[in-house]
């Protein structure tokens, strides 16, 4: 009689096991190689499904698909809770750029699904890419043209777009996409997640804590985007602030000193010389041949502040503003290719981000651009012509309450970033009771594959706990020496003394 409750126990969590073995099994099937080719070139055992969800939260409302990929653990150590990644944007494609996140992060797999959504209005999951009516702009795309010209035909061909969209704009906000991703979570039979946010993708994360607080796990924060951030705000002043950086580096290195003396002044003159003459050769970096171009001097400036990204690209700044000042183009056109060597209106969703940034952050902001001094606003700029024009209701102003959540955090930054500084992470750690962050100097935009961070992820999501004193090897992580000529980054013999 004693052991009667202990045998029915068993058996009952034989036939729990059994049924979520079973979801899974139902729901979840072999990619397949017409659709996830991408997917199952990195993973050959990636398992795929579409979930239906409502477009809005009313009776009766249509349905929509989402495109949903799992990653399985790599060992049959494997815990129940998996790792969910959340990108940037807002309009990147989580499945495209899976594969590649995934890869800097293997050892995470090892114990724990990864799981991968397109959001709403991306990807394949219903999207609002207007890829048809904006291809003509991307397939024109290069140095050559006029940004207001371009940017009225992104207006133009979106407001087009409009009249083909199966689809209501108005219901692609964050909130649609955590409830989207709490609907994926009930149906794949996952207790708790772990969420991996991206810079926009730290936003996701934390309203769908605010809002699922019992499905979430742990939250892993880089690049961090809070709510009560209106993103396009500080563009171009988040971005003088970066190149403010590059500039006290360059002045405080005797090599960088020497052949850049005035990087600020470099960049005026470079954007005077292109309004006296916007006609100009510029030398294609892949075929050699020179090119005859007119260039909008606000090129440089958008080119450069996209440049500020990447901990690589960086590195050839203050050449390619010397050059630019010079009448040199060619590290520009370099720095161009490398940023969209096949750039495609499939990469990004521009109609998701409308969705998103007009219903959320622009119905706080005057439509008139803040620009730096030496940044413009262009996303603001881009936005104030597009809000006008795109179906969006404005979300409620709780919205932009700080998120309070006693959910352990691992919120990390680079002290280099020109979009999502460190200043943003210490205002959501502010509400993150049980949070850490992560500074790293020399870091850019996105900084959790650097150095021992992976490691120190790993550390984290196996106890929810983290130890300070781990964290002095962020420290060894530091930033990229620049570029003095064509040749590379060198130093000179006091300057290696010195980092010594």
């Amino acid at each position: 009689m004693t052991n009667r409750p202990l045998i029915l126990a068993l058996v009952l969590a034989a036939s729990l096991l059994a049924k979520s073995e079973l979801v899974h099994s139902e729901l979840l099937k072999p990619c397949p190689v017409s659709t996830h080719s991408n997917i199952l070139d990195y993973e050959d055992k990636a398992l795929c499904t579409r979930i239906e969800v409502p477009e809005r939260n009313q009776k009766d409302a249509r349905a929509i698909t989402l495109n949903v990929v799992v990653l399985p653990a790599t060992t049959r150590a494997k815990q129940a809770d998996p790792l969910v990644l959340l990108a940037g944007g807002p309009g990147q494609s989580v499945v495209s750029v899976g594969p590649s996140w995934a890869g800097r992060f293997e050892n995470l797999r090892k114990h724990r699904d990864f799981l991968l959504i397109d959001q709403r209005g991306t990807g394949d999951s219903n999207s609002l890419a207007c890829a048809e009516a904006l291809a003509p702009i991307f397939d024109e795309g290069d140095l050559n043209g006029d940004v207001d010209l371009v940017l009225g035909q992104q207006i133009t061909a979106l407001q087009d777009c409009l009249t083909t969209l199966d689809a209501d704009p108005r219901f692609y906000t964050t909130i649609d996409a955590a409830a989207d991703l709490e609907a994926v979570r009930l149906r794949l039979g996952y207790p708790a997640m772990n969420l991996f946010g991206i810079s926009y993708g730290t936003r996701i994360a934390l309203v769908f804590n605010r809002l699922y607080p019992d499905a979430v796990r742990s939250l892993l924060l880089d690049a961090v985007a809070p709510v009560d951030m209106l993103i396009p705000a500080q563009v171009g002043f988040d971005a003088d602030l970066a190149f403010a950086r590059i500039t006290a580096e360059c002045d405080q290195t005797p090599t960088c000193q020497s052949a850049f003396p005035d990087l600020p002044a470099l960049l005026l003159q470079a954007e005077q010389r292109l309004r006296d003459s916007p006609n100009q050769v510029v030398t294609n970096p892949l075929t050699g041949e020179p090119q005859n171009v007119t260039l909008d001097p606000r090129v440089i400036n958008r080119l450069l502040r996209s440049a500020l990204y990447s901990r690589t690209l960086r590195q050839i700044i203050p050449l390619a503003i010397s050059d630019a000042a010079k009448g040199r183009w060619q590290v520009l056109a370099g720095i161009a290719d490398v940023l969209s060597p096949d750039a495609s209106p499939d990469d990004l969703s521009l109609g998701m981000m409308a969705s998103v940034l007009c219903s959320e952050d622009m119905s706080r902001m005057n439509p008139a651009p803040q620009n730096g001094v030496y940044f413009d606003n262009a996303l603001q700029e881009v936005l104030a012509g597009v809000c006008p024009i795109w179906p969006h209701n404005p979300v409620a102003d709780d919205y932009f309450l700080p998120v309070v959540s006693s959910v352990p955090a691992l919120l990390m930054s680079g002290t280099e970033d020109p979009i999502t500084p460190p200043v943003y992470a210490e205002r959501a750690l502010a509400f993150l009771p049980n949070g850490h962050h992560l500074e790293v100097v020399g870091g850019a935009h996105g900084v959790s594959q650097l150095g021992c961070l992976p490691k120190l992820i790993e550390g984290f999501l196996k106890t929810l706990r983290f130890n300070t004193d781990d964290a002095e090897c962020v420290q060894a992580i530091q930033g990229q020496p620049f570029f003095s000529n064509y040749a590379g980054p060198f130093t000179t013999a006091e300057e290696n003394k010195a980092n010594d």
